[in-house]
């Protein structure tokens, strides 16, 4: 379900992109070092933009270093170095490794039990940092399993799970700020779940996968539902979300919440409606 909450790159000025990158491979690095450089295949956007969200919020010391990566060979890559970026690279660790042990256990598949093998000490080493965090991650693993074993078709049942798992991520502090960041976390993780979801109905039906979405796919007003649903999770986000005293990178994470996080959604119905006029 990673890969949601990207940025909109058409409508950021150059200048925030270059910030965004520093956030995504100052992740990245930060991955590598606290974690082990095979870690980084757990380098997601929807850690940046907690990074992002948390130094806009707290206001850390933030250094701004320059490294060779070998993804970017030919010139040093701005990458942002600070604590907030530190906790996401620890729950990039944590989440990886049991959304891969999930794949193993579920599909049998084997490069999902030998990835999480890569992540198993990273993680445990992030669980130990961050017991709340871990706890949560592994109370929505068991939940998830039960509500898939039970083909539960209610749209809340896993999607719930999913927004408390997240909540509980975006706390980094309990603090005055916990509950907003907790209700904005929420609706998020139950956005990300239920776009898959509206992504994944087509392979879900075809590889049996469990899909709650799948039983309404059939109707004319599908797309259309779905956006309405959608719509009412992420206006719940954005109340929390400008609740928050946020001023750097504010921009930037409008544009993903408002704009960016769409664009699964949006890909998704143009192949549909591609493939229906063939």
């Amino acid at each position: 379900m990673l890969g949601v909450m990207t940025v909109r790159k058409d409508e950021l000025k150059f200048r925030e992109f270059d910030r965004y990158r520093g956030y995504y491979c100052g992740l990245c690095r930060a991955i590598g070092r606290r974690c082990g450089g095979a870690c980084r295949l757990a380098l997601s956007f929807e850690m940046t933009f907690l990074a992002m969200l948390h130094t806009s919020l707290y206001e850390p010391d933030t250094q701004s270093e320059h490294h060779r990566c070998p993804a970017h060979p030919l010139g040093r890559q701005l990458m942002l170095v600070n604590e907030a970026i530190d906790y996401a690279a620890d729950l990039s660790a944590l989440t990886a490794y049991y959304d891969l042990r999930d794949g193993w256990e579920d599909e049998r598949r084997v490069d999902r039990l030998a990835e999480s093998g890569l992540l198993k000490k990273a993680a445990q080493r992030a669980g130990e940092r961050l017991p709340r965090q871990r706890e949560a991650v592994e109370r929505y693993v068991k939940a998830l399993h039960e509500v898939e074993a039970r083909n539960d078709q209610n749209l809340d049942a896993a999607a719930n799970l999913t927004g408390e798992m997240l909540a509980e991520l975006y706390v980094m502090r309990e603090d005055v700020y916990a509950r907003d960041l907790r209700e904005l976390g929420y609706y998020i993780g139950k956005f990300i779940y239920l776009c898959d979801c509206y992504e994944d109905v087509e392979k879900d039906v075809k590889k049996k996968n469990y899909n709650p979405l799948i039983a309404r796919s059939g109707r004319e007003t599908f797309a259309a539902d779905c956006e309405q649903m959608l719509s009412d999770m992420m206006a719940h986000a954005a109340r929390a979300f400008e609740r928050l005293p946020l001023l750097e990178d504010a921009e930037i994470m409008r544009n993903i919440l408002y704009s960016g996080i769409w664009l699964r959604f949006e890909n998704a119905g143009e192949r549909r409606k591609a493939k229906s006029k063939r």
